[in-house]
């Protein structure tokens, strides 16, 4: 089922009630009971800031996302794709990191989840401090890196040099720029 993308509507975890929290269920254990166990104390104390994601004709959140800061060292290759028109000398590049993304089961493969990928890069290119990267430790599962890459994220170069190497990884580092 497709839902209206200008329906959606978003709300911070402290506005939502457990009650309606807990009709949440994305399939995946962890990420339910994060929203339902930690997402609160998470966002209380500064480490992830949660948004709960309804929409017209659901009485129960259809998504949710978390998101923090975060700083990518990237390798030359990495930085020469940025454009740049100048030479910045600096290790890291100002990022946030989508630390949690999940969408109800029934919904899931509807669009809801790159239409929150796009809403996540207006919020966080049009926050009042630097962001020039939007990063994700993707489940390191062929349709969840299939998903990222349609979205616009590249795999990490030191990334795909540890899975060359045959490191099993349970995620993997992906960025978009959010300048191109």
């Amino acid at each position: 089922m497709a839902i209206d993308r200008d329906s959606l509507t978003l709300r911070h975890i402290r506005d939502v009630e457990d009650e309606v929290l807990n009709q949440f269920s994305c399939g995946r254990p962890q990420l339910d009971d994060f929203l339902r166990e930690d997402a609160r104390d998470y966002d209380a104390h500064g480490l992830t800031s949660t948004v709960i994601v309804f929409a017209e004709g659901y009485s129960s959140p259809v998504a949710y996302f978390s998101l923090t800061a975060d700083s990518v060292h990237l390798s030359s290759g990495e930085r020469t794709d940025l454009g740049l028109p100048f030479d910045a000398p600096i290790s890291y590049y100002p990022a946030a990191k989508i630390t949690k993304l999940a969408v109800m089961s029934e919904l899931q493969r509807s669009g809801i989840g790159e239409a929150l990928i796009e809403l996540i890069c207006g919020i966080v290119s049009t926050a009042p401090f630097a962001v020039r990267l939007l990063t994700v430790d993707a489940v390191n599962q062929e349709a969840v890196l299939n998903f990222y890459e349609r979205t616009g994220f590249i795999e990490s170069l030191s990334e795909k040099k540890e899975r060359q190497s045959q490191k099993v990884r349970d995620t993997i580092l992906m960025f978009k720029d959010l300048y191109q």
